[in-house]
């Protein structure tokens, strides 16, 4: 089994809802998110290498909002072979496809940026080739709180990337920019 390959009207309708939300012009560490009314967690990339991470977040989406996910390469390029669709009937054998198949970007066919979003774009997750961090955006008014709980356990929430910015790590400059590029403000110690 693997995910669904998105035909040219599935891809076009996919770049369609992630063209409303995403601003491919910019890259991370840049805020890419078009609507202001967005809760910001982070992670590690790439995050299609943390199956666990990604198979408990797809299943979270089915758990809180019921829709099917999206998972598209090469941004706002409508690149045949670059979007799919996740529909949580074999979440894990349909990652571990996808991981195993995109580590080359499928023979250099597709790249970076990769979003992995629902179908209403509640949530996207943004990450990119130039930066160790990507995002996760969730409408605040979209919130479920067992998806919150889930991102918050297992993602990098704005707490954890403050606490990092201000450390002595070797990411804490990351972690500022991207605190400014969010506007989660902090103040030095």
């Amino acid at each position: 089994m693997a995910p669904l390959q998105l035909d040219t009207i599935g891809l076009l309708g996919a770049l369609e809802k992630i063209s409303s939300a995403v601003d491919f012009k910019k890259d991370l560490p840049l805020n890419v998110f078009l609507q202001e009314e967005y809760v910001f967690w982070f992670f590690e990339r790439p995050l299609l290498s943390y199956l666990d991470l990604l198979s408990g977040l797809i299943s979270e989406n089915f758990r809180n909002f019921g829709s099917d996910v999206f998972i598209k390469f090469s941004g706002a390029e409508n690149l045949v072979g670059s979007g799919f669709s996740i529909d949580g009937q074999s979440i894990d054998r349909d990652l571990q496809w996808l991981s195993k198949e995109s580590q080359d970007f499928f023979c250099g066919a597709v790249g970076y940026p990769l979003t992995i979003f629902n179908g209403s774009c509640d949530w996207i997750a943004f990450e990119s080739a130039y930066e160790e961090f990507g995002v996760i955006a969730v409408k605040a008014s979209s919130m479920k709180a067992g998806f919150a709980d889930y991102l918050d356990s297992s993602f990098i929430s704005r707490d954890e990337i403050v606490e990092l910015a201000l450390s002595a790590h070797p990411d804490s400059g990351i972690a500022k920019v991207f605190l400014a590029s969010y506007n989660l403000n902090v103040k030095e110690k």
